[in-house]
């Protein structure tokens, strides 16, 4: 799942909570400027690469 939005920082701590909750292993959270943040996920795990012998 990908989302990617403008919030306040209000906002981006009920958008943390709501992505952890729904299982996101990666989320970054981005100022864009003075009190306004990105947040952006993705579904990447450390465990997604596999080794080939």
């Amino acid at each position: 799942m990908k989302y990617t939005a403008t919030l306040s920082p209000v906002q981006v701590g009920q958008a943390v909570k709501s992505l952890i909750l729904l299982g996101e292993k990666k989320i970054v959270v981005e100022e864009t400027e003075k009190d306004r943040f990105v947040v952006s996920t993705t579904n990447e795990t450390a465990n997604s690469k596999k080794s080939c012998k």
